[in-house]
């Protein structure tokens, strides 16, 4: 699932899959992979809430483009990761307050955990005024959890046809780290529809 988020060409890329599948691991590598082709300038890695920013996300940026790359650093007052040889960004948001989101003019958008409630669809849609300029693209990595705007505003299109989305699924015990165990626990608690 991974692999087939990095290699996939559509604008707008759904990773909808299980808890602990690697979603927000991955997407540090492929945030640096839209920069490296698009160049210097903003971008944007918007999750559902500051807490979540501050427990996942934000560790993960930290730790690759800082720790790992060594090519930026992180101004903490700000939620900016700045690069240092050139003017790159990457601006970090919450969903939760759209107004927020505003005023940027983005190359490219992580948008972490946009299943959740507190992930706006106002904000989804602030995020792709910020990337119209530059026809930017966005990966929206998530674990399902409604039947709320980004079913209907990308799994939708994706399942009719629309080219400018992909949605990549798989399971949980895709990740080699995940035991079938828990993965067969899980399955024999919770309804069937909500485990699917």
């Amino acid at each position: 699932g991974q692999r087939r988020a990095l290699e996939s060409r559509a604008r707008f890329v759904a990773m909808i899959s299980g808890t602990q599948g690697g979603k927000t691991s991955i997407s540090p590598i492929w945030l640096h992979n839209e920069i490296q082709a698009c160049g210097p300038g903003d971008y944007l890695a918007v999750t559902a809430s500051f807490p979540l920013l501050k427990l996942k996300l934000g560790p993960e940026l930290v730790r690759f483009f800082s720790t790992t790359l060594r090519i930026a650093d992180w101004r903490a007052s700000d939620r900016i990761l700045q690069f240092r040889h050139d003017e790159t960004r990457i601006i970090c948001g919450s969903a939760t307050n759209p107004e927020s989101l505003e005023s940027a003019t983005a190359k490219g958008a992580l948008c972490d955990e946009a299943g959740q409630d507190q992930f706006r669809l106002e904000s989804w849609e602030a995020i792709q005024r910020r990337l119209a300029l530059h026809r930017g693209r966005a990966l929206l990595p998530t674990t399902p959890y409604n039947l709320g705007w980004l079913k209907q505003q990308l799994y939708d299109r994706w399942r009719a046809g629309d080219g400018d989305y992909e949605v990549i699924q798989f399971e949980s015990t895709q990740n080699p780290a995940f035991p079938v165990s828990e993965y067969e626990r899980v399955k024999e608690t919770l309804p069937a529809w909500k485990f699917n």
